[in-house]
């Protein structure tokens, strides 16, 4: 892109063409969240998603980590706005409208039609995994540490942990042992349950990696590819009857595509070789 756009809290580059790494930078914070990071996530993810000079998303941590969830300050600034209010109806409804925009700045993560992959490294602590869930693709470096911490400060999980990961994680058992102990766990029991698909040895494999398989992604047919994770993210949430009539009528545009002809030529070519 010839101008990135720049916000408070990310870092945004272009590692390869078509390719936008989206930095999480609160590094001397180690990228906790707060206010100004959700603000700045979902406006970041809803530009890329019409941004044509994109097609694949990284996104990662600056320095340490890639997130140690929910800032504490944040969550102190939140109770006491609440405290102000005496009314339990209108101190709930306040409470409320700020998960709610909390859930909308990830969940603009989730909904972004661009393949988001999630190169995570050092710690991914509570909203940090549910940052992660709201990812199509998620690695890790084989030093990160992960913890569900919700429960230990008294909340359930409620922005993509909870939500998101039971339909996508294949051992329910121990996934719901580590929300409900809150307890850390490595990449061996992320990748059990199947938090993450793919682990490196360092930070640096592991971002080249991800940004790799971002360019692969990117050389493909945008067409196909959004299509695939738009009906991906249907199929996830609606029984198959219903995924079935989706992709019809997806396909019965979609199929005009130009993109067709190109890749059935391309392949053609590829064979006769």
């Amino acid at each position: 892109m010839s101008s990135l756009p720049t916000y408070e809290t990310l870092k945004l580059s272009q590692p390869k063409p078509y390719v936008t790494l989206v930095e999480l930078n609160r590094m001397t914070k180690l990228n906790a969240m707060n206010q100004q990071l959700f603000d700045d996530l979902k406006a970041c993810f809803e530009q890329l998603n019409i941004e044509k000079r994109c097609r694949v998303i990284v996104l990662t941590g600056s320095g340490r980590a890639f997130s140690t969830g929910i800032d504490i300050k944040y969550l102190s600034n939140v109770a006491a706005e609440s405290a102000e209010i005496d009314d339990i109806a209108r101190k709930a409804l306040h409470v409320r409208s700020m998960i709610q925009r909390t859930q909308e700045s990830l969940r603009a993560v989730d909904k972004c039609e661009k393949p988001v992959i999630a190169a995570i490294h050092g710690y991914c602590i509570g909203a940090g995994v549910d940052l992660s869930a709201c990812c199509d693709i998620r690695y890790s470096s084989r030093d990160t540490t992960f913890s569900i911490k919700e429960v230990d400060i008294g909340l359930a999980a409620d922005v993509g942990t909870l939500q998101i990961l039971p339909k996508l994680i294949t051992d329910h058992s121990l996934f719901r042992e580590l929300v409900l102990t809150s307890r850390t766990f490595d990449t061996n029991e992320a990748q059990q349950i199947g938090l993450i698909s793919r682990v490196f040895d360092t930070r640096e494999a592991l971002l080249d990696a991800a940004i790799s398989l971002a360019s692969v992604i990117a050389c493909k047919s945008p067409i196909a590819v959004q299509g695939s994770k738009i009906n991906l993210n249907y199929a996830r949430d609606h029984t198959v009857d219903d995924n079935f009539t989706f992709v019809r009528t997806w396909n019965s545009a979609m199929l005009l595509t130009e993109d067709i002809v190109k890749s059935l030529m391309t392949t053609s070519i590829s064979k006769e070789k």
